[in-house]
């Protein structure tokens, strides 16, 4: 039951963060939100930084299991790759770029949460390594090429990319085009 109420907060929290941005949330307002009251929610989290840990963990966590559902519907590693990059990054940058609630949350995130999201990037690298490690047993593997450290250059590249992009055609037209030369080393 405890687990259920806590997860209950934390998908609470996340839909309030993305509503209202980070800085403007208390905890009073992620409280009234989850239908419970202010003791209770201290009850679970010590503070608004924990349970912004939480519902960075939970996003990243929903949107690997949305990948891993839809894989199963492409049929090449390059086709897999690019939909797990459509999911991770490219479906909310467009509203990311218009909406300063979710831009704080982005920036937010390193600044309040960045252990929670470098374990969620590290999850998604585990996704994207053994899709690369999926296409180099397709074709001949090369030597001193590892999948793990070719997905933390994705990975890596994809948050600067988010910078430098101008909207979600440009980001996917970035990574579409380091996705081909990651994979024509193989």
């Amino acid at each position: 039951m405890d687990d259920q109420k806590r997860l209950h907060i934390i998908s609470t929290a996340l839909e309030v963060f993305y509503k209202y941005g980070y800085k403007r949330v208390s905890m009073n307002d992620i409280s009234q939100a989850a239908g419970i009251s202010r003791a209770g929610l201290y009850l679970f989290f010590k503070s608004k930084e924990e349970v912004f840990n939480s519902a960075i963990l939970f996003n990243g966590e929903n949107l690997i299991e949305e990948i891993q559902k839809g894989l199963m519907q492409r049929e090449t590693p390059k086709e897999k790759i690019y939909y797990a990059f459509e999911v991770w990054a490219i479906n909310i940058f467009d509203q990311a770029l218009h909406s300063p609630e979710i831009r704080e949350i982005s920036d937010s995130s390193y600044e309040f949460a960045r252990e929670a999201l470098d374990m969620s990037y590290k999850k998604f690298e585990g996704v994207l390594a053994s899709l690369i490690q999926e296409h180099f047993e397709r074709h001949e593997e090369r030597e001193g090429l590892d999948p793990q450290q070719l997905a933390y250059l994705l990975t890596s590249s994809l948050r600067g990319f988010k910078i430098v992009a101008k909207n979600s055609s440009e980001l996917q037209q970035l990574i579409r085009q380091l996705v081909e030369v990651i994979l024509a080393l193989a």
